[in-house]
């Protein structure tokens, strides 16, 4: 009998799965943690992407629903000698409201500072309204615009654009 108590003992002395266990568990619990830690990765990523998404969503929808006409007649562009300054009439022919402060006009492709730009509502706004006639008064350099064929640009606040090649 005590020789059979020795090598129970032996054999529990011996038994390594208690080892085995904790090892496997400490692996488990690691494993785990590296999996919490990817998916709150993962999900603060799709957070970003979906909030992203959703803002581009908005900006492209607007763009859709604006549009900017200029309504002058490409031959007889008005021009103001005493001041030296173009007269452009652009007509609000979307469907959102726009703010007169954040136009921006290229004439040539050339960036037509906001200091020599007068803009003017025809019904006398602060509001661009759908349907609403603006007038710019532009002073370009050269002013006044060498003979021939020119181009401006007038764009809105979101990106979308009007133009219109001119003569002088």
């Amino acid at each position: 009998m005590i020789s059979m108590l020795r090598t129970d003992k032996n054999s529990l002395l011996k038994d390594t799965s208690a080892e085995t266990a904790v090892t496997h568990m400490i692996f488990f619990i690691a494993a785990l943690m590296l999996a919490i830690s990817a998916i709150a990765f993962i999900s603060a990523d799709v957070q970003s992407m979906i909030a992203s998404s959703g803002t581009s969503s908005k900006l492209l929808s607007e763009q859709m629903r604006t549009d900017i006409t200029i309504i002058n007649d490409p031959e007889l562009i008005p021009y103001n000698n005493a001041n030296s300054k173009y007269k452009f009439y652009t007509k609000n022919t979307g469907k959102t409201e726009l703010v007169p402060e954040y136009v921006t006009v290229l004439v040539d492709g050339i960036l037509i500072e906001p200091a020599d730009v007068d803009i003017e509502l025809m019904d006398g706004d602060v509001i661009w309204r759908p349907g609403d006639v603006m007038i710019l008064n532009v002073t370009t350099v050269p002013s006044p615009l060498e003979s021939g064929d020119h181009r401006i640009l007038v764009a809105a606040e979101n990106g979308k654009s009007g133009a219109m090649s001119f003569k002088t």
